[in-house]
């Protein structure tokens, strides 16, 4: 067992609050940094002149690779500046908060990021490409690379510590309830720095309170724990584990540094700080053979521990460069390797599982083969499932000291927890409605939804207080300006809506709470699932919840939307769409009440009819890919998403003030880069404006759909695609598109197309003119009142069936009417010249000796134009009322003298 070592004094190196330290890689420098926002780098620690360089108001990490040093300051930038000169080259990433821990890979191309709004970004050096990991809902506390770089640990505010794959970008082991839950990365007072085995990272070392477990790579159990009874008063702030592999050293908050032989588990070093601080940084040095740590504590100061390993009995120090740990029974003549050991453990379990089974102290091994025993192969392990936490769209995460509680339309509410202040501002896009105003957050609101009538806030169950619903009224008429209603105590708020007539509140009791704007209890709503998010518009709400256990990786979410006036109603329900691997970012009713979604990897939906279809990918539109949209709200009039623009995060920064940007809508249509793709996705774009907005607000997207329509049709006649053409004529389903494609058609001669075209207009004007059938009470119940949404008049039909009124009449008078607006009329017309000309060579036989008129001189096709508007000639009365009397006979002649498998359109179109 280790004595108590008193240490020496430590020296000054910054200002009190949190200091980082760590080496340069060939051991002979230190580099700190502090709160006063200065970089120092040391030529050891008795160094009086060291290198200062000031980066910022504040610096909160510092990391040397290479020949460059990597400096994470309070300008929410990840610099890079020379070593060990200190200047500044290059700006690596951004976030939307500071960035507050920094590691490498062993090879030093890859470079990680945790900031202070809960994000990681790992950065190529070379190509300057960014992966992001979310999934932290606080500043990150501390990351650490592994030695094969496939994994990255990572602790945060939250409490939890997380294993990253870095190929997939997702969650592989997680756990919570390490470390006490904190605000803001100064404000913990537990760092809790996790490390892998430096030699070949199959060992994990998570600091939990007072101890330190070691776990398994790849299998994520436990193995054994690294304790001392001296721990019992006090918790590991910090860990680090040396470069040889041999040792873990711990900080405590009470000034102690201890360190362990990792094989055999005993204390080699328990020292005392004099000044009993707590220790905020612990960094091994890099140099062979040297074991001296170096720490920092919270009041800004720089110790050496060296010879951190001088009460180590096992180890012989004379063979350094054999990096094989023994057992205490060395001296016996049964000596057991612990490195044969791991060898023979991989084997086995290679054979059994394909995973390398890591160093593992102690465990029992078979007599008789050597292999491992049965008690030691862990079990399979089960799917873990992380369901996505509830949000409020249109806010900012809750561990941001400065955040939006909600930014819309209407204006935001900006909330600022310091330990200065705790206040929410609230301010109007429009000042000519409404004035800002400052409320104190005394009761600790967490979640805002605001409109032109109302704020309101929700606070979560504190201490003994419930949690609380306050609305703040903006256009009362009585005099009272702001009601409170408490929630069950069993119950938390975890989403809010507010509308001109209605407020709801969503509770973690998957129940939706209605209220009258000035504070009347309406119905409760039991939601099938944990609620996700909420939002309403008008008369509309939605509520996303989660719909059983998901694949694990993904979310099963579904929607249902409401219609809330008098009373509650269901109007659609249904499963949310999400990109694979992705959560839901966005939900929220576009300008026309349509339901449109964004997830985590930026596809925008919206709900058509009965259909999701993606809008944009919102992300895209910058062509970096760090840069993210914060989306407020989408416009079918304009075709745009209104949204702000994220450097470098998720999420909007509340200074400088944000400003709206407008992208446009694009439908992810393939070969968008070519003419016929690009005319395509603005087509559907049109035709999905038209299918929403109302006929007023729809005319320049009926306009551009025409002209779109063309250029498409036209497109495919001249790359000789008929079948498209026609499959296109097909979809667009109006008789005024068709007329304008079958004027083309003729026009450049194309016969058979024309003949389909035109089936498919003389189909169309059938399924129009189709009369409705009769129905029992209808044809007793006298005459019924029928509104026509397309002349927007109100038509009186009778249905007595004996009546003059009712006569097949009415349906070709009809026709006509269709036809006239059609060029199946000048068709037509001809057709009945055809007949007439052939009547007369009829009359003719009867009477060969009678004189022909200028006015019954014969009709030549030829001289007509399919396009000519003008009536056709006539002959004299009697002519006509022997023709009309005559003519079904006439129509027999005529078909008898066609020639077979000719049509009358395609007969004319020769003639010309």
């Amino acid at each position: 067992m280790s004595e108590t070592k008193e240490l020496d004094y430590p020296r000054y190196a910054h200002v009190e609050g949190h200091t980082d330290v760590c080496y340069s890689e060939d051991g002979r420098y230190l580099i700190t940094c502090g709160q006063d926002g200065d970089i120092r780098i040391w030529d050891g620690i008795e160094d009086g002149d060291p290198i200062e360089k000031c980066v910022g108001s504040e610096a909160f990490a510092v990391h040397q690779s290479g020949d460059v040093l990597y400096v994470g300051d309070d300008h929410h930038t990840l610099q890079v500046y020379t070593f060990p000169k200190a200047e500044l080259i290059d700006t690596l990433t951004r976030f939307t908060a500071s960035v507050c821990c920094l590691d490498s890979s062993k090879d030093g191309k890859l470079i990680a990021a945790g900031g202070c709004d809960s994000s990681i970004q790992v950065v190529n050096k070379d190509t300057k490409s960014v992966l992001n990991f979310n999934g932290h809902k606080s500043p990150i506390l501390s990351i650490k690379f592994d030695a094969l770089a496939e994994f990255l640990v990572s602790s945060s505010c939250d409490g939890t510590v997380k294993i990253w794959s870095i190929e997939k970008k997702s969650v592989v082991k997680e756990w919570t309830s390490v470390i006490p839950v904190s605000n803001a990365f100064q404000h913990s007072k537990i760092k809790c720095t996790p490390a892998w085995d430096p030699i070949d990272g199959n060992l994990l070392a998570i600091p939990f309170g007072k101890e330190i477990k070691l776990f398994q790579r790849g299998l994520w159990r436990e193995l054994y724990t690294l304790h001392d009874y001296r721990l019992s008063e006090q918790e590991i702030t910090v860990m680090s584990w040396s470069k040889c592999g041999r040792y873990i050293a711990a900080g405590t908050n009470t000034g102690f540094i201890l360190v362990w032989n990792v094989s055999s588990q005993v204390i080699v070093l328990y020292a005392e700080c004099k000044e009993r601080y707590s220790i905020r940084s612990l960094v091994w040095c890099p140099k062979n053979g040297e074991h001296t740590l170096a720490y920092c504590d919270d009041h800004g100061q720089l110790g050496l521990v060296e010879n951190a390993r001088s009460d180590d009995f096992n180890i012989d120090t004379t063979n350094d460069k054999e990096n094989i740990l023994m057992t205490d029974e060395e001296s016996s003549d049964n000596v057991i390797s612990l490195e044969q050991i791991k060898h023979d453990a991989e084997v086995e379990l290679n054979k059994q599982r394909g995973v390398s089974l890591n160093n593992v102290d102690g465990l029992e091994i078979d007599d008789d083969n050597s292999n491992l025993s049965s008690k030691y192969i862990p079990p399979t392990a089960g799917f873990t499932v992380d369901l996505q936490s509830p949000f409020q769209p249109c806010s900012t995460p809750v561990h941001l000291q400065r955040r939006f509680m909600v930014f819309n339309d209407v204006g935001y509410a900006r909330q600022t927890n310091t330990a200065d202040e705790n206040v929410i501002d609230v301010d109007f896009h429009d000042n000519t409605v409404h004035h800002a105003f400052r409320i104190k957050n005394v009761l600790g609101h967490t979640i805002a939804a605001m409109c032109q009538e109302a704020l309101v806030l929700g606070c979560e169950t504190q201490d003994n207080t419930p949690s609380k619903l306050v609305c703040v009224l903006l256009n009362s008429w009585d005099g009272k300006r702001e009601w409170t209603v408490d929630l069950p105590d069993d119950d938390d708020i975890c989403g809010l809506a507010v509308t001109a007539d209605w407020i709801a509140v969503a509770s973690v009791s998957r129940l939706l709470r209605l209220f009258t704007l000035g504070g009347g209890q309406r119905e409760i709503i039991s939601i099938p699932g944990p609620i996700v998010a909420i939002h309403g518009s008008r008369d509309r709400l939605v509520v996303v919840h989660h719909c059983g256990a998901p694949i694990p990786g993904e979310q099963n979410l579904r929607y249902c939307v409401y219609k809330i006036d008098s009373r509650v109603e269901a109007v659609c329900s249904g499963y949310v769409p999400l990109f694979p691997k992705s959560t839901l970012r966005w939900v929220g009713f576009s300008d026309y009440g349509s339901l449109c979604i964004l997830d985590s990897a930026g596809t925008l939906r919206m709900l058509i009819k009965s259909y999701w279809s993606p809008l944009c990918y919102v992300d895209n539109t910058w062509n970096d890919t760090t840069n993210h949209y914060f989306v407020i709200g989408v416009s079918e009039a304009r075709q745009d998403i209104r949204c702000i623009l994220c450097k470098g995060s998720y999420y909007p920064s509340t200074t400088p003030h944000p400003f709206l940007n407008e992208i446009p809508w694009q439908i992810p249509l393939c070969d968008l880069n070519q003419e016929k793709g690009e005319l395509e996705e603005k087509f559907w774009r049109s035709n999905i404006a038209l299918s929403i907005l109302p006929e007023e607000d729809g005319l320049q997207y009926d306009k551009e759909l025409k002209t779109t329509f063309l250029k498409l049709f036209a497109m495919a006649c001249k790359s000789g695609h008929d079948m498209r053409a026609l499959e296109l004529c097909k979809l667009i389903r109006s008789e005024q598109y068709l007329n304008l494609a079958l004027k083309y058609t003729m026009r450049v001669g194309n016969s058979s197309l024309a003949t389909k075209i035109t089936t498919i207009i003389e189909n169309e004007a059938k399924v129009d003119d189709e009369p409705k059938p009769v129905t029992y009470s209808e044809l007793f119940n006298g005459p019924s009142t029928s509104y026509n949404k397309n002349t927007n008049y109100i038509s009186q039909q009778s249905q007595d069936l004996f009546s003059d009124k009712y006569s097949p009449h009415d349906k070709e008078d009809n026709n006509k009417v269709v036809e006239s607006s059609s060029i199946l009329a000048v068709i037509k017309k001809k057709q009945e010249s055809e007949l007439m000309n052939e009547s007369n060579d009829i009359d003719r036989a009867f009477n060969p000796f009678k004189k022909k008129t200028g006015g019954e001189a014969n009709i030549s096709i030829g001289t007509l134009s399919p396009f000519d508007q003008t009536n056709e000639p006539s002959s004299d009365n009697k002519r006509k009322s022997d023709l009309n009397d005559s003519s079904e006979d006439i129509n027999s002649t005529n078909k008898s003298k066609k020639p077979k498998g000719v049509s009358k359109l395609s007969s004319f179109i020769f003639k010309k």
